[in-house]
């Protein structure tokens, strides 16, 4: 791994593919999460979080859709919907979600319906079952929104990036242009400065055409670099590149063919541009490639911080999400006005500003 001056280290995606095998599990907060993540658990887990003892008990708060005349409700029992506890993205969403329930004395109860169309339907279910107050959904199935509102008995919903159908009262948005953008502009200056804009090629790790968020990111990127530098003429997408072993094999086939020494390869997360790492150093060519990547994960910090050929990542900090998700709807419970839809934050992550951010990153290696 090549290393930073040490004066520049003083300075300090979602989309997996479906079908994937159902998986249900719900559970309180607090609760330790099963050692097999993923695997099916029938049944809804019965433990909460203790309520201040001023506060009315989590089992006598009204439910919205039962008794939607009986007042706002003032201890709610809150449904969550995940994505998929596998992804590392939705496991961070996941946590905060549980941490700022446990921090508004409110009760939480989860269900990981694995990514698959089915299991968010029994998600639904089983929580419309159960009687929760409000519902936090992170499911990204457009066309069963309504459904989902249904079994879920309409109560108030929160949606987490995708849109939750008619009962959604508020929605988390992440701009994925713009956080794209964020890094595709770091990656144009750069060039600028250090090339005059002369790069071999640039090669965009992309995910596929049915997945619209991921798109929009890569174009983001793409139209963030040409505000330093037109883009050059060898400009390469590679579908379903998203992945570290996907990467890992396209970005060396492609390797072979390329022999320019200022080679860019941008990535829709942090899993593809460590696959694409691997293949640069594979073909003995790690010095001729140039990186950025998205979110920002904690597997690639410390190479944010130390390693020369990596430029920037842009951080969307899915584990502050629960910070913005459950006042939301605890606010929409209690009556209280909220705004149809919130920007989650974004920012630019570089060497100059990563132990800033994330003081745990890992020292260089000597």
């Amino acid at each position: 791994m090549a290393h930073r001056a040490p004066e520049r280290l003083a300075a300090a995606c979602l989309a997996l593919s479906l079908g994937l095998s159902a998986c249900v599990s719900i559970s309180r907060v607090g609760e330790a999460p099963p050692s097999d993540v993923g695997a099916p658990s029938p049944g809804v887990a019965a433990t909460a979080n203790p309520p201040s003892a001023a506060a009315t008990p989590p089992g006598s708060a009204p439910s919205s859709a039962d008794s939607p005349s009986s007042g706002p409700v003032t201890v709610p029992r809150l449904g969550y919907i995940a994505l998929d506890e596998r992804n590392l993205f939705a496991q961070s969403v996941s946590s905060g979600i549980r941490a700022a329930a446990e921090a508004a004395g409110v009760e939480l109860i989860e269900c990981d319906p694995g990514w698959t169309r089915e299991g968010v339907t029994t998600c639904a279910g089983q929580l419309g079952d159960v009687g929760v107050d409000g519902l936090i959904s992170f499911q990204p199935f457009a066309d069963l929104a309504s459904d989902v509102c249904a079994a879920a008995r309409d109560v108030p919903t929160v949606g987490v990036v995708f849109e939750q159908g008619p009962c959604q009262v508020s929605r988390l948005i992440v701009d994925q242009a713009e956080s794209g953008r964020l890094a595709g502009a770091a990656v144009g200056r750069f060039a600028e400065r250090e090339w005059e804009c002369q790069v071999s090629a640039y090669l965009s790790l992309e995910s596929s055409d049915a997945d619209p968020d991921g798109r929009a990111r890569m174009a983001g990127y793409r139209a963030g670099f040409e505000e330093s530098c037109p883009l050059p003429d060898r400009v390469i997408l590679l579908d379903g590149a998203d992945r570290f072993a996907t990467a890992q094999t396209q970005v060396g086939e492609q390797l072979e063919q390329l022999r320019g020494r200022r080679n860019v390869v941008v990535g829709l997360n942090e899993d593809a541009i460590l696959g694409a790492m691997a293949a640069a150093s594979a073909a003995g060519r790690g010095g001729q490639v140039w990186y950025s990547g998205q979110l920002a994960d904690p597997g690639i910090r410390q190479r944010i911080a130390c390693d020369e050929q990596y430029i920037a990542s842009v951080a969307q900090f899915p584990e502050r999400f629960g910070d913005i998700l459950v006042p939301t709807l605890v606010d929409a419970l209690r009556g209280q006005a909220v705004p149809e839809s919130i920007q989650a934050p974004l920012e630019l992550v570089t060497a100059g500003n990563v132990r800033e951010l994330f003081p745990d990153t890992p020292a260089c290696d000597p």
